[in-house]
């Protein structure tokens, strides 16, 4: 019985630590980050480059920017 004690106590642990974020979460990170961003877009710099800064503040991966695609091959009249 002592046994199935530490057992499940050893497993509660580990699920707990997983349960955990893995990094550090700040809302004054995000917020001087996003003030950060709306400066940029006021000075009038182009929008995706104050998108990428932004990004790259918080440490999240930078979204990829897909090109347009016109569909007037494909057009029957």
């Amino acid at each position: 019985m002592n046994t199935v004690l530490k057992t499940g106590a050893l497993v509660l642990s580990i699920a707990a630590l997983y349960a955990l974020p893995s990094a550090k979460a700040s809302a004054s990170t995000h917020w001087y980050c996003y003030q950060q961003y709306q400066d940029c877009i006021a000075a009038g710099v182009d929008y995706w480059t104050c998108e990428v800064d932004y990004y790259s503040c918080r440490g999240m991966l930078i979204p990829v920017k897909a090109p347009a695609t016109t569909g007037t091959g494909m057009r029957k009249d």
